[in-house]
């Protein structure tokens, strides 16, 4: 079993796009410390789920526009 989609989204924002929580809160809109216990693995709401892909997508994006590459 892999990882929830969610913390792919967060391990994708905070390593791959060179984040930090307190940037991802800011984009996303969601306090950093949630940010941060949602990755050490608490289950995150319907709406934090929905900021969190939406912030992934949107950079992941931008990325393969500039880069020409493609979120694998």
């Amino acid at each position: 079993m892999g990882l929830p989609a969610t913390k792919r989204y967060l391990i994708e924002l905070l390593h791959k796009h060179k984040l930090t929580y307190e940037q991802v809160g800011q984009y996303s809109g969601i306090d950093p410390e949630r940010v941060k216990a949602i990755k050490k693995g608490e289950e995150p709401t319907d709406e934090e789920r929905l900021r969190l892909r939406n912030v992934a997508y949107s950079l992941s994006d931008l990325l393969s526009k500039d880069t020409g590459e493609t979120m694998d």
